[in-house]
């Protein structure tokens, strides 16, 4: 009867492991100079597919705009430098990319993978 409460101990621990890996995601927050107050912006995803599919469609977008031969082909476009409209989602998808949450995911796939071997 001990070596059953034992295992169900170990597991016990296990997941609370995970649970504390996955909770604190981790905030990026950005001193800028001249400017102490910044705002941060947040959009809801229902599940790391749907964040998956926003990045890969906004690498997409840079991708196209770079095949592109002459500059945006919109008139109302024209004042726009694709060079750095370009860069700035490309920051965009840097910003978003899930860093913590990645290696979180790295840690419990560590963690339960040596539990079962």
């Amino acid at each position: 009867m001990k070596t059953k409460s034992k295992k169900h101990k170990k597991d016990k621990e296990t997941l609370e492991t995970v649970f504390r890996l996955l909770n604190p995601r981790e905030r990026k927050y950005y001193r800028r100079e001249g400017n102490p107050v910044m705002q941060e912006v947040t959009f809801e995803v229902t599940d790391n597919g749907e964040l998956r599919y926003i990045i890969s469609s906004l690498l997409r977008v840079c991708i196209l705009a770079l095949d592109c031969e002459n500059d945006f082909a919109s008139p109302r476009l024209n004042h726009c430098s694709k060079e750095l409209t370009i860069a700035t989602v490309l920051e965009l998808v840097d910003s978003i990319l899930p860093d913590a949450q990645l290696a979180s995911y790295d840690a419990i796939e560590k963690l339960l993978l040596s539990k079962n071997q």
